[in-house]
C-alpha cells in the first residue's frame, strides 16, 4: 500500500517538474523570444511595427527605488529567455497607452493590443514587485507564457 502512494507520489512529481513550463495565457509574439534583453523603441515603433503581444517596461530617467528595477526585470528576463520593450516615459506618452496606464516606471503585459496587466507605481501591494525578483517573477508568470 506504502509503496504504491510512494509510486503515486514520484510520478506526479516527476510530471509537474518535468513538465514545460507554460504558465499564464500570454504568448508573446515570437521576436519577443529567445534573447534576453530591453529592445529600446520608440512611440513610432507601435505604427510601424504593431505588435499584438507584449511586455514593455516604461521608465523615467531617475528611480529612486532602494534596488533598481531594471534590474530585476533584466533577471527576470535573463532567467527565461525573453524580450521586454523599453520605453521613456516621454515616448511613452505619445502612445495609446498611455491613455491606460499612467504610472512610472511601470510594466505592461498586453495582448491582443489590450493591456491585461500592469504594475501599479502608486499602489503599496505592488511594490515589492519593484525590487524582488520572486515577487515580479511570481505576478508576471500569472500572464504570460515563456516556453517557446
Amino acid at each position: 500500500m506504502y509503496k504504491r502512494v510512494l509510486v503515486l507520489i514520484v510520478c506526479i512529481f516527476l510530471l509537474t517538474a518535468c513538465s514545460p513550463k507554460t504558465i499564464g495565457d500570454v504568448e508573446l509574439d515570437d521576436i519577443y523570444y529567445g534573447n534576453n534583453e530591453y529592445i529600446e523603441i520608440t512611440s513610432d515603433y507601435f505604427k510601424d511595427t504593431n505588435p499584438k503581444n507584449y511586455v514593455v517596461f516604461v521608465h523615467n530617467t531617475f528611480c529612486s527605488l532602494r534596488v533598481p528595477c531594471q534590474n530585476i526585470f533584466k533577471e527576470y528576463m535573463e532567467k527565461y529567455n525573453i524580450s521586454f520593450l523599453s520605453i521613456n516615459i516621454d515616448e511613452y506618452k505619445k502612445t495609446s497607452l498611455y491613455d491606460k496606464v499612467k504610472y512610472v516606471p511601470t510594466v505592461i503585459v498586453v495582448s491582443d493590443n489590450k493591456i491585461v496587466a500592469y504594475l501599479d507605481a502608486e499602489k503599496d501591494e505592488d511594490l515589492d514587485k519593484y525590487q524582488d525578483i520572486k515577487e515580479f517573477e511570481s505576478w508576471i508568470n500569472k500572464y504570460i507564457k515563456y516556453n517557446k
